[in-house]
């Protein structure tokens, strides 16, 4: 795919992100429920939009810029060290999950403790079933 298709698919999404956040502001001032996660989260969303938007326009206006953000995607380096920290993330995340289970169950806080195996579990499961997807296609 053609770089400049992406990053324009990318300020679509953008977009999208802000129409989704206007939705749910305006869905919960519509329902009368006063649910202010739904819009705090709303406002939050609406906010990586424009961020987003403004980001990828500042990219697409200079063709050095353009050229430098590809190379800094496609770079051999740049991805080994983003598919390294993904990894250590991955692994600092059930590290911490385990501990703070442990923690929960011996201060009688089941129902949290559980939340957090679960959380751990779909973790897991997402990362077996892109396990499988990847080695079937080296």
């Amino acid at each position: 795919m053609d770089y400049k298709k992406k990053l324009k698919q990318r300020l679509y999404i953008g977009m999208i992100c802000i129409a989704l956040g206007i939705m749910m502001i305006v869905g919960v001032f519509a329902s009368e429920s006063n649910n202010e996660f739904i819009s705090a989260f709303g406002f939050a969303i609406v906010m990586v939009g424009v961020a987003r938007i403004i980001q990828y326009l500042r990219i697409t206006k200079d063709e050095e810029r353009i050229e430098k953000q590809k190379i800094n995607e496609t770079d051999e380096r740049n991805l080994s060290i983003i598919q390294k920290a993904r990894s250590a993330a991955f692994s600092i995340y059930l590290f911490i999950t385990c501990t703070a289970i442990i923690i929960t169950s011996l201060f009688d806080m089941h129902e949290v403790a559980n939340l957090l195996g679960y959380s751990q579990l779909v973790l897991i499961v997402i990362y077996w079933i892109c396990y499988w997807i990847y080695q079937k296609e080296l």
